[in-house]
Formats: structure tokens, sequence, C-alpha cells
């Protein structure tokens, strides 16, 4: 065996190792110069035997819309070894048959056994038997009493079957019983968090739904003050309890407004940190190959950090005056090599702090210029024409998500991406955005959404667990479920009139049916679990209060007829995908085996 290796004197050839068979051609006879102990050196003519089999067509087949072949293979395993010899198949020794002879009795010795008339002489392993007394069939068939032991083979195993269903039935009314505690376990929960959440949200707000949350608060105390002042004063004494309650009034609502200019600034730091962390962050996705997560750091995202760390040391409230005057001397440096707006007016201010700090000024005379500085070189860092291209990859994401999503605002006439508007399923265009609306309350007063979007979610996990696929509970928002129960239930139960928000439930009408405006009832939590129970409504509702519940679901289906559409092109959809899926006649077609999947 030898090994062959290819060299080539050109430079500029590059021997590829793929095609190095299809290119190079080895000739079939080599001289090769070998060196032996006894004959020195000496050639050696070498034939090159080629013992490579040839794959056959064996065949294939080719796919009908894509036109890919697809060829049978040949394994390059060569044919079993015959169990004769080539050589010996035309053998006189191969066309003769050859006689054995082989031994049939054992080899050894065994005792006789001898009987007479009179002596008989019995061995260990033989078995008496003696003749009984004659039993007749009857007799026999009462001695065995089969149908007995049968009635006792089934009486013990109905025991057993009764015991296993017993104890079956046992464990799953224990499986139930707990999973009904622990559900009144997890609502419990979510009540204690809820109420928790809302007291928090209360004494620190800092969402839009927060200050709605106080300015409804504020509305109702003030609707309660007028209807107590007018029920129990009149004439100048009412005036003047009239003029008390508007200056606390006042005086509420401008607590309230330092609290949202406090959270207002509160949420422009967080903007800033966001916007360093964006730029700071490598780079991540996932790959189409085995779904590998791939993380990037690029020379912007390094240069984004570096630009964070240095406004966080311009931030440090805490660093002695050298330090600080190091501080304004890096981002001088920094701004020597650019040439903009900004640097004229950044340099000017540090050189005046710095001036200041020398001369020892006291801190509390520097934190408006500090603060001046500060915003200025951020605005600096997120310019695109000034950051060195830190932001290139953050804008071309935003211009990415804002391609099929500008909808233009027609009160403040700016183009703005959808969920900066407010949605609910019966309005036939967007027109204004969420700023607009939060500035303008003389079209729609403040209204507390939290009980809304409790009750929206109760609604939401009872069709997920039953499995609603066409369910429109899922497209309505918080502000829906406020419409239906406001207007149309008009904000208390069907049955009791209790008007708790948080003990309402908006429940189907008809259980077998799935949610929407038009199928629903507002209940209590104790009425809503009798209500689900129900089989037949009309055994257990009187014709007046089910015309009653009819009406409001006329009501529902004309405020919400968008709604009707969408539902109906939803069932639709579901059962014609149920058919699909139970007809295997088209199922099985070739050209839908992957157009459609298992419904989960």
């Amino acid at each position: 065996m030898l090994q062959l290796k290819i060299l080539t004197n050109d430079s500029a050839f590059r021997i590829d190792i793929v095609n190095v068979y299809k290119d190079l051609v080895v000739p079939d006879i080599l001289t090769v110069h070998v060196e032996t102990e006894k004959d020195g050196e000496k050639d050696v003519v070498v034939e090159i035997e080629n013992r490579v089999i040839e794959k056959p067509f064996l065949g294939g087949y080719r796919h009908v819309t894509t036109g890919v072949k697809y060829l049978h293979g040949y394994t390059q395993t060569g044919p079993l070894k015959s169990r004769v010899p080539p050589e010996m198949k035309s053998h006189r020794d191969t066309q003769t048959y050859i006689l054995k002879n082989r031994r049939t009795e054992m080899e050894y010795s065994r005792a006789t056994q001898v009987a007479t008339k009179d002596i008989y002489i019995p061995s260990l392993s033989d078995k008496i038997v003696t003749s009984g007394p004659y039993e007749t069939a009857d007799e026999r068939e009462k001695r065995l009493d089969v149908a007995g032991k049968v009635r006792t083979i089934k009486r013990y195993y109905r025991s057993w079957k009764l015991r296993k269903c017993i104890k079956e039935l046992s464990e799953e009314y224990q499986k139930r019983v707990r999973l009904q505690r622990e559900l009144e376990e997890r609502e419990q929960r979510e009540d204690e968090e809820r109420r928790r959440r809302d007291i928090i949200s209360k004494v620190f707000p800092i969402t839009p739904d927060d200050f709605a949350m106080l300015y409804t608060m504020v509305e109702r105390w003030k609707k309660a003050e007028l209807a107590r002042i007018s029920s129990t004063h009149c004439g100048p004494s009412k005036i003047a309890e009239f003029y008390l309650v508007l200056d606390k009034e006042v005086e509420i609502l401008r607590s309230i407004q330092n609290i949202k200019n406090k959270a207002a600034k509160d949420m422009e730091v967080k903007k800033t940190l966001d916007f360093f962390k964006a730029i700071g962050t490598p780079i991540e996705w996932y790959s189409d190959y085995k779904h590998l997560h791939i993380s990037m750091d690029t020379l912007q995202t390094q240069r984004g950090r570096e630009f964070f760390a240095l406004y966080k040391n311009l931030c440090d409230k805490s660093l002695k005056r050298g330090e600080r005057l190091e501080i304004y001397l890096k981002i001088k440096e920094y701004l020597c090599s650019h040439v903009c707006d900004d640097r004229k007016q950044i340099v000017p201010l540090i050189d005046r702090a710095c001036e200041l700090i020398v001369r020892g000024m006291d801190e509390k005379y520097l934190e408006t210029l500090e603060l001046r500085i500060e915003a200025m070189v951020v605005r600096h860092f997120q310019l695109p024409e000034c950051n060195e291209g830190v932001t290139t990859y953050m804008k071309n994401m935003k211009q990415k998500h804002m391609e099929k999503n500008l909808l233009l605002c027609q009160r403040c006439q700016k183009l703005k991406t959808v969920d900066k508007f407010t949605l609910n399923a019966r309005m036939d265009t967007i027109k204004v955005c969420t700023s607009c609306k939060w500035l303008d309350k003389s079209e729609e007063p403040w209204i507390d959404l939290s009980p809304y979007r409790f009750i929206l979610r109760q609604i939401r996990n009872y069709e997920r667990l039953h499995k609603a696929t066409s369910s429109v509970a899922f497209i309505l928002q918080d502000r829906d479920i406020h419409y239906i129960m406001t207007y149309i239930w008009h904000g208390h139960s069907a049955l009791s009139e209790c008007t708790d928000q948080y003990q309402l439930r908006l429940c189907r009408w008809k259980v077998k049916e799935e949610w929407s405006p038009w199928n629903c009832i507002l209940l209590t939590v104790d009425e809503a679990r009798a209500h689900l129970d129900i089989k037949d409504l009309e055994e257990v509702y009187e014709e007046e209060f089910i015309n009653h519940i009819f009406n409001k679901h006329a009501l529902a289906k004309k405020h919400f007829s968008q709604l009707v559409g969408y539902d109906k092109h939803f069932t639709d959809y579901a059962k014609n995908d149920c058919r699909l899926e139970d007809d295997s006649e088209f199922y099985n077609k070739p050209e839908y085996d992957c157009l459609f999947g298992p419904i989960e």
C-alpha cells in the first residue's frame, strides 16, 4: 500500500481536494523508486488496479410538483461469498451425495422389569391406581359444583370491581375537591394581590391608569359631597359648603398634578437610561440553523457603553471637585473632534462650570448649570450625526417597525404607530391618539379601568379553559367591558342588583355557546357559579326575566354590530377546519400534506 502526495510547482495553481480525482487523472502504471537493504536503490513498476464498484441505475421517483428526482440507493458492499469455492463448483464431489453413519441408540445400560402372575416388584416412580365405586353424572356434577364455584368467582369479581370503582371515584372526588380548593385559594390570592396593587397605585401613582384611578376617586368624592350638601343644607350655608368643597377639590388636584410632574421627571430619567441601555446592549437573534442564540457585540455597542459610563460619571453627585473637573475635561476632549451646534453650546457651559468650581462656588449654585450640561450631553449623544453611528441600529429597527404601522392623528396632525391609539370594538376608524385624549377630558370623563380589566381577565381565563377558539372575548378591550357593564347592564347584577364591581362577573348566558356581548349576563360570583350549572334556562328563570335578558342582548348586538361578522367568520372557520381534519379523503392528498396541521 502506497500513499501518494500530489504537489505543484505553480504557485498560482490551486489543487481542489473535492475535484482532485476528476481533474487530475492518475496513470494506471507507475514507476516507483524504492530503496532496499540488499539491492540498494531500484525502480519497481506498479500497476494500479481499479476495484471501484460502479453503481448501476436502479430506477427512482420524481416529485410531480417540484420536479426533484429521488433515486434508489446502491450499497458499496459486494455480493456474499459462496459457501462452495468457485473452483469446486464443477468438481465431482460437488455433484455427489455424501452418506454418513449415525448412532441412534444411547450407550448406557438400563434395568428391566420382571413381572409374573403372583410376583410384582414396584418402583418408586410408579403410581398404583385402584378402581373406586361407580359415580353417576349427577353425583359427579354435584361433587364438582361448577355452578357454585362460578357464582363465587362472580361474587368476588363484582366485589373487587365495586371496590376499584369506589376507589377511583373517591380519588376523582378528592382531586376535584383539591382543584376547587386550589382555585378558590388562587382567586383569593389574586384578589389580595389586586387590592395590594391598587393601594400601591393610589399611594405611588406612575402610569396613566394610576392617575385615572385618582381622578376617578376625586370625582366620586365630589359627587358624594355635593349630594350630602344638597340634602342637608340650603340657602347661604349650602353655597358656603360648595365653596369649601371647591377649595378642597382644587387643593387635591394640585397635589395630584405635583405628583404627576414628579412622575414625569422620573420617566424622563428612565427614558434616558433606556436609551443608553439600548445603544449598549449587544445585538441578539436566533439563527435558522438549530435555532442557536447569537449575541454580537459591535463597535457601536461598545462605544455606546463608553457614552453611558461618561454620562453616569457626569451625573454622579458624590464626586469631589477634582474628579468632577476630570470628567468635564474628558467631555471637552471628546467634543474637540466634533463640529456641530451642540459643541458650541456645551463647551462654554463646561468652561463656566469649571471656573465656578475652581473659585469654590457652593454646589447648590451649580445645580442648574450641571443639569443643563447633562441635558445637552444626552442630546448630543442622541443625534445621529454626532454619535458616530451608535444609534443607527436602533433607528433602523424603529423605522422598520413604523413601515406599516403608521396612522395620522386628526387632532394633533402627527403620524404615530398603532400602539399610540386607544382601540375598542365599537370604533369604525382610528382618529385620535392617546395623548390627545389624555389632554381633552371634556368629551370622555376619567374612568378607572382596573376593575373592568380584572373582569376581562376572568372572562378570557374561562374561555381559554373551555377551549373557545373562536370567542370574541380575546378581541374586546377593557373599555368595551366598561361600556357593556355601564350602558347595557347599568353597573349592577341582573338578579341581586349588587354594584360591587370586583364581585361582579360577566359569565355566559347559554353555557354551551361561546361568550360574546350578546351571550352574557352580569351576576355576582356565587350567582355566576350557580348559573353555569343550569341545563335548561326556561325551567329556572321566568319568562319575563328571559325577555329582559333578550332585550339586553339585542342592544349589545346593535352596539357591537361589527363583532357579529367577526364572530360568524371565526365560527365558520373553526367548523371548516374541523371538517377538513375529519375528511380523510381530502386530507390525504399529496398537495395538502403540509398545508393543514393537527389542531391542538
